[in-house]
Parts: structure tokens; sequence; C-alpha cells
């Protein structure tokens, strides 16, 4: 087991007093949590009682936004992790719950610690990521902290964002393209490590997949800015292009399967060979989004209410929780043997499977009608935005 600092209780402060006060760790509450994020019926009945189970929970409210100040902290690893006095530092909130699980159980050590020198010191800093740049990763955990970064940017506080230099390309050209002002500064996590002031580390406003309506409205706002067009609104996510040696499942005859989504209408996309800016295009005015369960479907967060969502294969709530927050209707098709192929943290060999042809067109096809029916939501984003936007507790 690692040695690691658990920050989640840190004492509550106003944000002036966790920024420029004596304490070395402090929370200043940015936006009341608690609302309920009620579970919304299957698109169809689906066995499996972890699957059920997990979607239908009914007891989960959004948390409370922080931001969590460290200071005198030090930076570094592929995924700019923190030590305060030579220990890893977790929070939730911060970080997703399976980084301490990682901690704990000191999984895969190169991912997250590292020991090199410090060659350089900021005071102040962002720090938004952690190991984990799996896209669907990104999307959940760090991505919405760029709204949080945004709204502290307009209340005047301001610092540069830190990046290890082996995070993916697409971390930094999206920060652009949302904080065309935010400075980035970059570190070679193979021999560098950054000493940093305060240490600002945003919410995720979510806690589990459990999102908070922060994050609704930024993406209502952003859907709004960009430019109406002829853009295909039933979209099936290939996963086609991103299978490697590596992967632990493969769609058997995802060729047919393709081959169906395109003839009852659906248009197929291949996200990773797309800019961010066409991605959340297509995203934020689909009806319907199909595809095998993963990063690409996780697209669907964009998606606005009503889209239905046709997910082949289960491996985790992740989809459900976004189809409950974002008001989606979500189905799944499990493989033909009924079993869901499920992702493990040990080397695991691949595992094959079939979706069922007849089952895919008809259930396909459920969607499909609805998606249609639904399509007089086009106009959606031509209402007022809403005025009742809560403000950040400054």
């Amino acid at each position: 087991m690692a040695s690691f600092i658990d920050l989640s209780s840190a004492d509550l402060s106003p944000l002036s007093g966790a920024l420029h006060g004596p304490d070395r760790v402090a929370r200043a509450l940015l936006i009341q949590g608690g609302a309920l994020v009620p579970p919304r019926p299957m698109l169809w009945p689906c066995a499996g009682d972890m699957l059920n189970g997990l979607h239908i929970l009914g007891d989960l409210h959004a948390p409370d936004v922080d931001l969590l100040v460290a200071k005198r902290v030090v930076a570094g690893g592929s995924g700019a992790h923190l030590k305060l006095d030579d220990q890893l530092v977790y929070a939730e909130g911060a970080y997703p719950y399976y980084v301490q699980h990682w901690y704990q159980h000191d999984i895969a050590r190169q991912a997250w610690d590292f020991d090199a020198p410090v060659t350089h010191r900021l005071d102040r800093a962002f720090v938004i990521t952690h190991f984990n740049f799996v896209w669907g990763h990104w999307l959940t955990e760090m991505y919405p902290k760029l709204f949080v970064i945004r709204a502290l940017n307009a209340a005047g506080i301001t610092a540069p964002l830190l990046l290890p230099r082996t995070a993916p390309g697409y971390v930094a050209r999206i920060v652009r393209m949302m904080l065309p002002d935010q400075e980035i500064v970059t570190y070679d996590p193979r021999d560098e490590a950054v000493e940093i002031g305060a240490a600002l580390l945003p919410h995720m406003l979510n806690r589990n997949y459990v999102f908070h309506d922060f994050l609704r409205w930024n993406l209502e706002r952003e859907a709004l800015s960009f430019t109406k067009g002829g853009d295909a609104d039933m979209l099936f996510v290939s996963r086609g292009g991103v299978r490697t040696a590596q992967s632990f499942r493969e769609l058997e005859n995802e060729a047919e399967i393709e081959g169906l989504a395109q003839e009852a209408g659906l248009t197929l996309v291949r996200p990773e060979t797309l800019g961010w800016d066409q991605q959340a295009r297509l995203f934020s005015r689909a009806r319907l989004v199909a595809g095998e369960f993963g990063s690409g479907l996780h697209n669907a967060l964009l998606s606005p209410q009503g889209c239905q969502v046709v997910s082949l294969n289960w491996l985790v709530e992740v989809q459900s929780r976004i189809g409950n927050f974002r008001r989606h209707d979500v189905g799944y098709i499990l493989p033909a043997d009924g079993q869901a192929r499920l992702y493990s943290i040990e080397p695991q060999a691949n595992q094959p499977f079939t979706i069922d042809p007849v089952e895919f067109r008809q259930k396909l096809a459920i969607a499909v009608d609805r998606a249609q029916a639904r399509k007089a939501m086009a106009g959606w984003d031509d209402a007022p935005f809403p005025v009742d936007t809560p403000e950040l507790r400054l």
C-alpha cells in the first residue's frame, strides 16, 4: 500500500481564506449540491442483477462543488499527482474514487508515483489531471473541471494550468479551445517535478458519476454556441479504429452490426478521427446514439434531454449515470450468450463476443422510432437560456 493523505475532509473555508489563509489544506464551497438524480426506466428489460441494480439506484444526490487548495506541495509523474510532505494526495471530488483504490492496493505504481527532483516552482497553479487519460475518464473526470476554472477566472481567480508533457495532445487543445487565455505550463515527468505554493484542485462536478447540474448548464451553454447546420442526429459510434492488441473485448460481427445501423438511418462516426469541436457539435445535437459500451459512447454526456442511447455490452454503471443525469432513455443489448464482457485490472485474455443481429435490429428500431417521434425537439436550444443559474460562493 502506498503512503497517501486523504484530504477529503479538509476544513471548509471561505474562498478568500482557502486561497490566502494560513491553513496548509482547505476546501472552499463553490456551489451547493444535494439535488436528487432519479433513475429513468430502461428502453427495454435487460437481464443482470448488477446491471439493473446499479441503473435503478434511487437515492443518488449531486455533490457539493468545492475547490481544494493545498499549499507547499510538489506535482509530478504522468498525471501531475501531488505530494504533500512526500506523501501522495487523494481527495474526493478532485479525484475519482478508484485513484484511492489503486494507492491502497499498490496497483500499477508507475502510473501515479514519482520521485523526480523539483526543477522549478509556481506560486499558484490549477491541477486537473490524474494518470487515467482514457477518453471516457478525461470526459467525465477532468473535462468538467474546465467549467469550474472558467467560472473562477470570471471571478478574477487565475493561475497557470500545470500539465505533464506526456499528456495526450487533445488535453491542451481542448483547454485552449475552452479557455483561450489560459496559461499552460508543462513539465517532463521523467526527470522533472514542480513545487507549487498553492495548488488549486477543482471539483469533477460529480461523485461516482452522479453529476451536478452546474455541468448541465454549462454543456447547454456550449451547445448554444455552435452554429446550426445539417449534421446527422442519429449516430452509431464505431470502435473499429481504436482496437489494439491490448483490447480486452472484441465485437466479432462489428461490420454486420454497423451495416444494420446504417440501414436504419444512423450515421457511422469514429470520434477519434474528429476534432473536439466536431465531436461536441455532433453529440450535442444527437437524438440517438448507439454503439459498443466505451469511451466513445460516453460522448452522449453532451447530448440533450430525450436522446435515445443504445449500448452494446455493459461494463459499469457510468452510461446509466450519464443517462439519468442528462435524462436520456438508455437500453442495453448484451452479447448473444447473455454474458457481459467485463473489465479487470488484472491481465486478461481477449473476450470476443457477438451481438445477435435480429435482436439488434428489433431493439434499434424501438430507439429509432422514439428518436423520430421526438424530432420536434430539434429546436430545444432555441429557447432563452434559464436565468436562475446559481453563482459561485466567492
